[in-house]
């Protein structure tokens, strides 16, 4: 859950907040933000599907995605947080609608985080590259690749299924519904 200052945006910019445990039929999704003294810049988002998360996200609809990315930069606009940094923001969603519900949200860099600014090229192992004094503000084209990843290890492949395949066989095994699909397809 939010904590107080995070929820007492949620009210004021009329983003639902979730209240308790995450219903089992839901999706968690999460959209990165990086900030300077410019902009804020969507870094990117990802979907959590068991013990792995896929970047960008696929069972999201582009209505869907913009609405929570929308959600995310207000709540972000309304001072939630101020000065530079990269913050993660999650939500939750039924599976079988639209509702969402900012679900909590990392202040500091989150692994999936610097997984994204990874596939962006905007990590220097150190942090993020274009908070740095004199940087130039980061060009966030579409991603080139998907990306996967299981704890700390990040894998990348030119489309969804060969990044699915990279993935340890277990982990594999606990995709199901749409993933699973695609798992499964010969060609």
């Amino acid at each position: 859950m939010p904590d107080d200052r995070w929820i007492e945006r949620c009210r004021a910019q009329r983003v639902p907040y979730l209240e308790g445990e995450a219903p089992a039929r839901a999706g968690v999704f999460g959209f990165v933000l990086g900030q300077d003294a410019l902009s804020i810049y969507p870094v990117g988002a990802f979907e959590l599907c068991g013990q792995a998360v896929i970047y960008p996200p696929q069972t999201l609809n582009p209505t869907e995605e913009t609405a929570m990315l929308a959600a995310a930069m207000g709540l972000v606009r309304a001072r939630a947080w101020d000065g530079a940094g990269v913050r993660t923001l999650w939500f939750v969603k039924q599976r079988d609608g639209s509702d969402f519900a900012l679900l909590k949200v990392d202040e500091d860099i989150s692994r999936e985080a610097k997984h994204l600014l990874t596939l962006r090229g905007l990590w220097d192992g150190a942090g993020p590259s274009f908070l740095k004094p004199g940087e130039p503000a980061p060009s966030l084209l579409e991603l080139p690749v998907i990306g996967v990843s299981l704890g700390d290890t990040l894998y990348t492949a030119g489309d969804l299924r060969n990044a699915l395949l990279r993935l340890p066989e277990p982990v594999r095994a606990e995709f199901d519904g749409w993933y699973e699909k695609v798992l499964r397809h010969d060609g």
